[in-house]
């Protein structure tokens, strides 16, 4: 059984997350702080193999506290619990094994459990030591419930570069308004977290008078749920307290696929995967002005991913990096003269020249 300690400084939040870790199975939670200062004293003596870290914490945050922590306990790993989807970005700069979205839904833990076990038994097999299929399998507490969520069928949602849902069958599914479409794009991007019917109003319907905009509002989300109850989610919209939430377990997407594998490390058979995921920027194509923030931020990490990747990624996956930098940042003519060059080097000269004519292109709308 796997030994974990939680920090958060919300009393509710360490019992919740208390409850979901003895339903799941598998893990003892031997420490609960409310501070991180509490933490760093204990945290040597419990030695926990698992380190669940709300990133917002009075004092010193999470993110900061990552780093003293791993210190103290250098064989756990550390999962960061968050009520903002932002942080997830920063959470790639740590040696974090992942993150969760407040309120966390049970098959992220589940999914996060999962990819600690692979952890594990990859570690065993690389020191030599053998595990059958039934071992594996009881390293996991979450293996089980991670299948079953696997097993069930989701609806799988494009988010980078336009936005496109698609039902398990394939079919490609149909708004009935643009402010629909705008409604269910904005609840998924909080994912479980429940957004205030007055936030949503100002999102969405900021120009009109509040009854003018409850009345949409409630249109959009009869629209909504009746989409989603015809293709046999009922209940996908959530309400309660002002606030509107979806079930957001009931659908899998480019973008955590994506974040995922940056999540994974920079290994070189995973970039041309990278790449193509990477189809667009964030909501791209939808122009929603809420979204603005997340899809620059998204674009800066993917950035630093691919420069960083340069220097040691295969020579193919250099030129497929430079071409797809020069996509994302065509006007940085340092690129153009990289990929000319890994082009030469690979004897492609026409493709060269089509990089140079490019390049002369820029050159001169620079002008």
């Amino acid at each position: 059984m796997w030994r974990a300690i939680l920090i958060d400084d919300e009393e509710i939040a360490l019992d919740v997350m208390d409850i979901m870790l003895t339903e799941v199975g598998g893990v003892e939670v031997v420490g609960r702080f409310q501070l991180v200062a509490e933490a760093l004293e204990r945290c040597g003596v419990l030695q926990p193999d698992l380190i669940f870290l709300d990133i917002e914490m009075p004092g010193v945050g999470g993110l900061e506290a990552a780093g003293a922590l791993a210190a103290c306990c250098p064989d756990a790993e550390i999962i960061f619990v968050t009520a903002h989807d932002q942080y997830a970005i920063d959470a790639f700069d740590t040696a974090a094994i992942g993150y969760l979205l407040k309120p966390v839904a049970k098959d992220k833990l589940v999914k996060t459990l999962s990819r600690y076990a692979d952890r594990q038994a990859k570690r065993q097999i690389r020191s030599g030591d053998s595990m059958d299929g039934n071992a594996l399998s009881a390293a996991s507490p979450a293996a089980g419930l991670e299948r079953q969520a696997e097993d069930k069928q989701r609806l799988s949602l494009k988010v980078l570069g336009s936005m496109e849902l698609y039902a398990p069958d394939g079919r490609l599914l149909t708004w009935r308004t643009k402010k629909t479409k705008e409604l269910f794009a904005l609840l998924w991007h909080h994912r479980s977290r429940p957004v205030y019917k007055y936030a949503i109003l100002e999102y969405l319907w900021p120009d009109d008078s509040a009854e003018r905009g409850q009345k949409l509002l409630h249109t959009s989300l009869y629209y909504l749920r009746s989409l989603f109850k015809a293709e046999g989610y009922d209940g996908f919209v959530k309400y309660g307290d002002e606030r509107y939430w979806i079930d957001s377990s009931a659908i899998r997407g480019d973008l955590e696929e994506l974040l995922g594998g940056l999540d994974q490390g920079n290994a070189t058979m995973e970039i041309r995967e990278l790449l193509q995921l990477y189809g667009g920027d964030y909501l791209e194509m939808e122009h929603y002005e809420w979204a603005n923030a997340y899809r620059m931020e998204l674009r800066s990490v993917m950035m630093s991913f691919m420069t960083a990747s340069l220097d040691q990624a295969a020579h193919e996956y250099r030129s497929l990096l430079l071409w797809k930098l020069i996509e994302l940042e065509p006007s940085r003519l340092s690129y153009y003269d990289l990929l000319a060059d890994c082009l030469n080097q690979a004897g492609d000269q026409d493709g060269v020249f089509r990089v140079r004519a490019m390049m002369e292109q820029m050159e001169l709308k620079g002008e």
